[in-house]
């Protein structure tokens, strides 16, 4: 299992990684999945690796929605 970092919970409707709200941009999958625990109850979740393409940047991000229907937002750990 690899490492990742914890950046946050979102409901949905906002959440900005490196400046950029990755709900106002296409989320392209990069077909990895991998397993992370959820900080406040531990539970192992599946995320999925996305990619979003701005003018600006690329960011890369991994995202799973929880049992609290919120989304949890991870980066790989930087030692990876």
């Amino acid at each position: 299992m690899k490492s990742y970092t914890f950046l946050g919970r979102s409901d949905g409707r906002r959440f900005c990684i490196e400046g950029i709200d990755v709900f106002t941009n296409k989320w392209q999958s990069l077909g990895i999945c991998d397993i992370v625990l959820d900080p406040q109850d531990k539970r192992p979740y599946s995320v999925s690796v996305y990619q979003i393409v701005t003018n600006s940047k690329a960011i890369t991000f991994a995202a799973a929605k929880f049992s609290d229907g919120k989304w949890g937002f991870y980066q790989l750990a930087e030692d990876e």
